[in-house]
């Protein structure tokens, strides 16, 4: 068997983390597989974007909308290159955020993420979906202690409270999504999902 698993959450909640513990796991289990950063952006190019000048509001809702398919385009991107040869070589996927990241972040944007779906229709299903959950407290002082690879938006209140809120919203509204505690320690989340797989 193999697939792709999906881990995703705010900044803060453990995905790298959980998603290279879930990694070793499966290859001591025997079965191969390989994480993969579909949201990793080009820094330089999302500063460029970041910084173009709006016509008159700094707000400039057409910057978001530049930024969002940039993203969008990530996942596209990596699907072709990393994912879908890593599934038919028969190894499976782990992805460090996918796309109930990208539209979080949409949303916390102003970009309706409904004129996306069309080109988010075409990337594959998880057969796995975790959402971990943390509280804002604790994401901050992680993205605290993490400084600069935290992100720009990682250190926001008003981000991370958007973004717990939409999470478990997803979580509520999707029973087929694995909901876990991001404070809880990685061994035993693991060990979860292990179960969830029905992998011994």
């Amino acid at each position: 068997m193999n697939g792709l698993f999906a881990i995703c959450g705010p900044p803060g909640a453990g995905k790298s983390t959980l998603a290279e513990a879930l990694s070793l796991a499966l290859a001591a289990a025997d079965r191969p597989c390989q994480v993969v950063a579909p949201l990793q952006a080009n820094s330089a190019l999302v500063r460029r974007i970041s910084s173009l000048p709006s016509p008159s509001d700094p707000s400039w809702p057409e910057r978001e909308r530049l930024m969002s398919d940039y993203f969008t385009l990530r996942l596209l991107e990596a699907t072709e290159l990393e994912i879908a040869p890593a599934l038919g070589a028969g190894r499976w996927v782990i992805t460090d955020r996918w796309v109930p990241d990208q539209i979080v972040n949409q949303t916390f944007f102003g970009v309706e993420p409904v004129t996306r779906q069309p080109a988010l229709g075409r990337l594959p299903r998880p057969a796995v979906t975790v959402l971990l959950d943390v509280d804002v407290e604790t994401a901050l002082r992680r993205n605290e202690e993490r400084c600069r690879s935290a992100g720009p938006f990682a250190l926001r209140r008003d981000f991370l409270e958007h973004a717990r809120q939409a999470y478990r919203k997803m979580a509520s509204d999707d029973t087929t999504l694995l909901s876990l505690d991001g404070t809880a320690p990685t061994h035993r989340n693991v060990e979860l999902i292990l179960q969830h797989l029905e992998v011994s």
